[in-house]
C-alpha cells in the first residue's frame, strides 16, 4: 500500500472520529418531548434537563473540536513516523495521551450530571494534558497544518476547561 493511500485512509478515519465526537455532543443536548412516555411511564413528571451555563456549553464544543484536531494530528504524526522520520514522536505521544482525557471530559460534560467538584477536578486535568499537547505540537505547527490546528484546539480547550474550573 502506498504512503499516499495510507495517508488518505488515516485522514478519513480521523475525520470520522471527529464527526462521531461532534454528533455525540449534539446528542447530549437532545431533549425528550415532555409529553412522551417511556415504558408506560408518564414523562411529564420527569426531572427537567439541566440548564447548561455558557462555560459548560463552550467546554463541550471545545472538547469536540480538540478531539477532531487531535485525530488529524495523530494521523499526520503516524504518517511521518511510518516513513522512518522520528521527529514527530513526541508530538504523537502527547496527542495519544491527550485524546482519551479530552474524550472523557467531553463525555462527562455532555452528560451534564457530574458533581461540580468532580467536573472541576476533571477539567483541571484535561487542561494540563491539552497544554502539554499544545507544547509538543508547537515545533511542528509552522510546517504542518494538522499540528497547528491541534495546538490551537488544545489551547482553546484548556481555556474552556479553566473557565469551568473557576
Amino acid at each position: 500500500m502506498s504512503n499516499e493511500t495510507l495517508h488518505q485512509r488515516r485522514e478519513v478515519i480521523a475525520g470520522l472520529a471527529g464527526l462521531g465526537a461532534a454528533l455525540a455532543g449534539a446528542a447530549a443536548f437532545a431533549q425528550p418531548d415532555a409529553s412522551a412516555t417511556h415504558a408506560g411511564h408518564d414523562m411529564k413528571d420527569a426531572a427537567p434537563a439541566p440548564v447548561l451555563s455558557a462555560a459548560h456549553k463552550r467546554l463541550i464544543d471545545a472538547t469536540a473540536a480538540c478531539l477532531k484536531a487531535g485525530n488529524f494530528c495523530m494521523a499526520r504524526c503516524t504518517d511521518h513516523l511510518a516513513t522512518g522520520a522520528p521527529l514527530m514522536a513526541d508530538c504523537q505521544r502527547s496527542v495519544m495521551n491527550m485524546l482519551p482525557v479530552v474524550q472523557a471530559t467531553f463525555t462527562v460534560a455532555g452528560h451534564a450530571n457530574a458533581k461540580p467538584a468532580d467536573l472541576k477536578a476533571l477539567v483541571k486535568t484535561c487542561a494540563q494534558f491539552c497544554r502539554s499537547c499544545a507544547e509538543a505540537c508547537k515545533p511542528h505547527s509552522a510546517h504542518h497544518e494538522e499540528c497547528k490546528a491541534c495546538e490551537d484546539a488544545c489551547l482553546d480547550c484548556a481555556d474552556a476547561c479553566d473557565a469551568v474550573a473557576a
